[in-house]
């Protein structure tokens, strides 16, 4: 883990801070600290970036930070407190608003939350949409998921994506309209599950309809269950790309919807940071 002041700020700042050891990193009111720039750290994180200023922070994404050895996520955040206070994010992250939001210290009374690196964006038709008011780190922290909510059905995309990511991750929601879905609309269902399929890097169906209830529960809707159950199965050997999840109610589909957008961002971001070090790694040997 990174050191208890560890930081990563531009090279100029650098400069600055090597009379005393550190600066006062402003504009952080009762949780002001004073971060440490001398450290090998921070001095291995600027070579193998390249910064040599705040912005070239930008270029940069968390996953980047955190493949690292030995950086953990309490120097990532005091990293993205910093940059936010100066209108600055790490590539792919969250805007400085949310980051000054969540991680500046208000003092022991202010309530503590863990925090979520990409942004929801959620369909305007979503009816009764999922909140993710619920979903806790591994810490036990309530997390803090920003969401933006846009005309998505505009586009031909599902319910639940990722801000940036709008056309290579797709979750459709269904509840009782799953019954109807496989139907009267079966056509048109059918069409949206194979252009996601065509579409997306990673696509699903999110059931809050457990699959033993659509077994036991049947022709509703005009719908059997046993129709519903066999056309789903085809639909995974025809669709591969859209998973088809069946989850033990409400509750337990928005956990999952969250696992899977939260999942996939952080995969996208690994594979990311693997292609950076393989640019840095091949500009290394080529200065040689």
């Amino acid at each position: 883990m990174a050191g208890k002041g560890d930081c990563c700020c531009g090279a100029e700042e650098h400069g600055a801070g090597r009379g005393s050891g550190g600066i006062i990193t402003p504009g952080l009111g009762r949780g002001v600290k004073q971060l440490n720039l001398t450290t090998k750290t921070s001095r291995r994180l600027h070579s193998l970036f390249r910064i040599t200023e705040p912005q070239s922070w930008s270029r940069v994404s968390s996953a980047d930070i955190l493949a690292v050895p030995g950086v953990g996520k309490k120097a990532l955040n005091e990293l993205r407190l910093y940059l936010a206070h100066r209108g600055l994010n790490l590539r792919g992250d969250n805007p400085p608003a949310y980051w000054i939001e969540s991680l500046t210290d208000r003092g022991g009374d202010a309530p503590q939350f863990g925090v979520c690196p990409f942004t929801v964006v959620r369909d305007t038709n979503e009816g009764n949409p999922f909140e993710f008011d619920q979903i806790t780190n591994s810490d036990g922290l309530l997390i803090r998921v920003p969401i933006v909510v846009r005309p998505l059905y505009l586009s031909g995309l599902a319910d639940y994506t990722i801000d940036g990511f709008e056309t290579e991750i797709q979750i459709e929601r269904k509840a009782d309209d799953l019954y109807s879905s496989m139907s009267e609309r079966r056509d048109i269902f059918e069409g949206e599950i194979e252009r996601l399929n065509d579409m997306c890097d990673f696509a699903a169906v999110i059931c809050e309809i457990p699959r033993s209830t659509v077994i036991l529960d049947n022709n509703r809707h005009g719908a059997r269950a046993k129709s519903i159950i066999n056309t789903v199965s085809s639909w995974r050997v025809r669709f591969p790309g859209v998973h088809f999840c069946f989850c033990e109610g409400r509750y337990d589909a928005e956990q999952e919807c969250w696992r899977l957008l939260s999942g996939w961002w952080w995969r996208r971001q690994r594979q990311r940071t693997e292609n950076v070090i393989k640019e840095i790694t091949n500009d290394l040997f080529a200065e040689v």
